[in-house]
């Protein structure tokens, strides 16, 4: 099941990130990738929407914790942005670029929530991998 929700988020994140490159690149997306949603949407417009996204779905957040989380996720969404480019379409290739990232995310996540929120974070996760931004792994 990790492993099915794990080349769904892959393929969520070429989805989303190709469309963002296509709007600052003049490279062609690779094959497959058009419309949808969030295609629309530069690294800073990804991280906000998982950043309210994120707050919709943990109580408590405070004002800092919120600052911190959108930094979290613009850097989550710059590095994803970047290896779908440099990807080439090729998913194996993204997905190892990919996962070091997720894993500092939700480093930072960890430590900027409190454990209960970053319980409610998780089971969020474990629940909408693709709407959440990714599987994130239980233990982390």
């Amino acid at each position: 099941m990790k492993f099915f929700q794990s080349v769904a988020l892959v393929a969520g994140l070429a989805f989303i990130t190709a469309g963002a490159s296509a709007q600052t690149s003049t490279a062609t997306p690779p094959a497959g990738m058009s419309g949808g949603q969030g295609m629309n949407m530069d690294p800073n417009q990804r991280a906000q929407k998982m950043t309210e996204q994120v707050k919709q779905n943990v109580t408590g957040i405070t004002p800092d914790q919120e600052s911190k989380i959108l930094a979290a996720e613009q850097t989550f969404a710059k590095g994803a942005q970047d290896a779908s480019i440099s990807s080439n379409g090729d998913r194996d290739a993204m997905r190892s670029k990919i996962q070091p990232l997720r894993e500092t995310r939700d480093a930072q996540l960890k430590g900027i929530l409190t454990a209960d929120q970053y319980g409610q974070y998780q089971k969020w996760q474990a629940s909408h991998p693709m709407g959440g931004g990714g599987h994130r792994n239980s233990g982390n």
